[in-house]
């Protein structure tokens, strides 16, 4: 079976594969034997079958983090060599003329070894051709060239995602004998770039294929930068279209060279419908009836990703977000979720740009909090139950320099987001989801009315979450402001 073959029938749920030379490492020893790989709901299912029969190996037991997984490599096929992790979930004797030991694994990741050309570089392949014009793929020494700054690609498929903005497309022509050449012609290409990288979001039916190649003056610092500025643009593609981007294959290549081929079967990935770009906003732009650009969103938000302090604290508020809003979610654990993300996201947003600037405030109210406590404890000295008093001190104790509400406008003054009463009004709509949401739902109203009312509010807190992490990211211009009402805002 070739590669391609496999890469498509595991896209289906069922697959069966013959798997032989497999090796389990343990860690302490290696076991061996053949075995059958499946696909079922998500995962790799891997049965091994042990050639030594005489010692049956221990479960492992306890709590394990990724580095105690077993390594298990083996060939799909006569032809598709691979590695994974996992640990055995199940271990089976089977008694009679002929002693059977099997292990059980399940894992959703695989990574697949590279085999003939791939393992060379385009300087090693073209030596090949030059020096063994027969085909012999070994390398030569003199394929070894100084130190240059590499090509470097990656190519992964995101299943269901849709790309929402095309610039160009893909023609296509058939030749028929009877009817002769007819063309044809399909939007479904975006061609850009971003700092470093040129890049293609090509759709395929229900697929994106994400290709990214360096450009010219690219430094690679090696394989794990590479890996890090590739998830970076992952990320922007995942926020700029409100849904994850986890790929179903990547592959990696560094000078033509194959160094990871990784496989990520997913049975879900989350969708929010509270995306702050969309396919309408991307085609009135291109009528020319709104000033959007998708090429320019994508380099900021990549920028950002890649560069910024706090973009690993987005990242992960941002998947939150998008978990939250996803299908299946009760509406109102998706409306708790969003409302605590959104005071999350100010409270980031407050400790890293605008508390700094707020040091002689802080100072201020500390140095006159103090005074205050001392004529308090005072008082209290004076007293022989100072029970009021005491709690009295215990507030002002506990008590900071800025309270929620006052972050919130501070990080809107920074921000400069405008108009200020539309701010404020949805500061009051958080207020209002939030406290019944977290504290009691006994009154809560089951009407319409309110499911809808509860609705748009979810809408426009998701809303207000995009906008103030594009603000933070230094995007301005067209934005989804709320969903579920088709309302859009300049920012």
């Amino acid at each position: 079976m070739k590669k391609e073959e496999f890469m498509a029938a595991i896209r289906r749920d069922g697959g069966k594969f013959r798997a032989d030379k497999m090796v389990i490492d343990t860690g302490k020893k290696k076991l061996r034997g053949n075995g059958v790989v499946r696909v079922s709901n998500g995962r790799f299912l891997i049965d091994v079958t042990l050639e030594s029969r005489r010692k049956t190996p221990i479960l492992p037991s306890g709590v394990f983090g990724r580095g105690d997984f077993w390594k298990i490599r083996g060939v799909i096929e006569d032809n598709v060599r691979f590695l994974t992790r996992a640990l055995p979930h199940g271990l089976s004797n089977s008694y009679g003329a002929r002693r059977i030991v099997s292990l059980s694994f399940s894992t959703n990741q695989m990574q697949l070894l590279p085999v003939g050309a791939d393992r060379m570089t385009h300087l090693e392949r073209l030596d090949v051709i030059r020096t063994h014009p027969r085909g012999k793929l070994k390398t030569s020494r003199r394929s070894k060239s100084k130190k240059h700054n590499p090509e470097v690609s990656f190519d992964a498929i995101l299943p269901d995602f849709e790309i929402i903005s095309c610039n160009s497309g893909t023609d296509i022509v058939e030749e028929n004998s009877f009817l002769g050449k007819r063309s044809r012609s399909t939007q479904d290409t975006f061609k850009g770039e971003v700092p470093g990288w040129y890049c293609g979001l090509i759709q395929r039916d229900r697929d994106a294929h994400i290709h990214l190649r360096s450009k010219s003056g690219y430094h690679s610092k090696g394989q794990a930068e590479d890996e890090r500025r590739f998830q970076a643009f992952l990320d922007a593609l995942a926020f700029t279209h409100g849904q994850h981007a986890w790929p179903f294959s990547i592959e990696h290549r560094r000078d033509g060279k194959l160094i990871a081929d990784r496989i990520h079967l997913h049975k879900t990935v989350a969708q929010s419908p509270h995306a702050p770009f969309s396919k309408r906003l991307a085609y009135t732009a291109k009528a020319g009836k709104t000033p959007w650009d998708f090429q320019n969103v994508l380099k900021i938000v990549y920028m950002f990703f890649r560069d910024s302090k706090q973009s690993k604290e987005l990242t992960q508020l941002l998947y939150l977000c998008r978990e939250a809003g996803s299908k299946n979610v009760p509406y109102r654990i998706t409306l708790l979720g969003l409302c605590s993300l959104l005071e999350s996201l100010v409270q980031a947003i407050y400790a890293e740009r605008v508390k700094p600037k707020k040091r002689s405030e802080r100072k201020a109210f500390e140095a006159a909090k103090r005074e205050i406590q001392e004529v308090v404890q005072q008082k209290m000295l004076q007293q022989a139950k100072p029970t009021g008093l005491n709690r009295i001190f215990g507030i002002l104790t506990n008590a900071e320099a800025t309270s929620t509400r006052m972050k919130f406008d501070s990080v809107i003054e920074h921000l400069e987001l405008k108009p200020s009463d539309e701010w404020r009004r949805l500061y009051k709509l958080w207020t209002s989801c939030r406290n019944p949401l977290s504290h009691r739902m006994a009154k809560a109203d089951e009407s319409e009315q309110a499911v809808k009312n509860d609705m748009v509010a979810e809408s426009d807190i998701a809303g207000a979450i995009n906008c103030l992490a594009l603000k933070l990211m230094g995007y301005s211009g067209q934005v989804q402001r709320s969903t579920f009402e088709g309302k859009y805002v300049e920012i």
